[in-house]
């Protein structure tokens, strides 16, 4: 059995993996990126948008995709139950206006951001398929789609109007500020993140396409909210995104 077989039966039958067998860790990010083309295969579901993030501004950035499934417009509502992990982020999106097919030059930061029809006020929902994430290495969590359980996006705002590397931000959970920040996201200016997404998805043979949503990582780290909880985004003068978490 492989780990994409793995993950496919947790998506599936909501158990999650107890134990890895030490041969079906991803020995790198490359066997971690094949793990999530075999998933999604199995699965037979679409790619809606994408997550991008980095350690720091200049750390090398990884992806994952987001399941069309999982991708909605604010407000949203997902399903949760107390063992499910539950956490999470305050960030910001893309929305692509253009296709950004395969070539073969690679596609450089200005070009990239010239295909972005808005930016877009969002909340990630982070889960896991592991019994024990934090005993899982890099790779395998990357290989879980980088923890990725939801996504939900505010309306398009003006790129002109975000300030990418000083914007405040604020999480509230039940009308309670849980976090706050000021240019936190890690990754640094999101057109970095785009321009590398954009040829590491064309190298997968998913290039980026109109109406993309891309995530470029959180502002505001992450918060673990309970069952029923009300999860607001909130970005000073740029507006907010709401996701409701059902208890099932």
């Amino acid at each position: 059995m492989s780990l994409a077989d793995l993950l496919v039966e947790a998506r599936q039958g909501g158990r999650p993996i107890a134990a890895l067998p030490a041969d079906l860790v991803p020995r790198d990010e490359a066997a971690a990126y094949a793990v999530q083309e075999e998933v999604i295969r199995r699965l037979g579901v679409a790619v809606g948008g994408w997550k991008v993030g980095a350690a720091n501004a200049s750390a090398p950035p990884i992806a994952a995709p987001l399941l069309a499934e999982v991708v909605m417009p604010s407000p949203a509502t997902f399903a949760v139950r107390p063992a499910d992990f539950r956490a999470v982020e305050a960030e910001l999106a893309l929305s692509l206006a253009r296709d950004l097919p395969a070539r073969p030059q690679p596609y450089g930061e200005d070009e990239v951001w010239d295909a972005v029809a808005a930016a877009h006020v969002a909340i990630e929902l982070l889960a896991t398929r592991y019994a024990d994430r934090a005993r899982m290495t890099p790779a395998t969590l990357l290989a879980d789609n980088q923890n990725n359980g939801g996504f939900c996006y505010g309306p398009p705002i003006a790129l002109r109007s975000v300030d990418f590397l000083g914007a405040k931000a604020a999480l509230l959970v039940d009308g309670r500020e849980a976090k706050s920040a000021v240019g936190g996201n890690p990754g640094g200016h999101p057109r970095r993140l785009l321009a590398w997404l954009a040829n590491h998805a064309a190298s997968r043979g998913r290039p980026l396409r109109k109406g993309d949503l891309v995530t470029t990582g959180s502002h505001t780290g992450l918060t673990v909210a309970p069952p029923g909880a009300r999860v607001v985004a909130r970005f000073e003068a740029l507006g907010e995104a709401a996701m409701n978490l059902a208890a099932r």
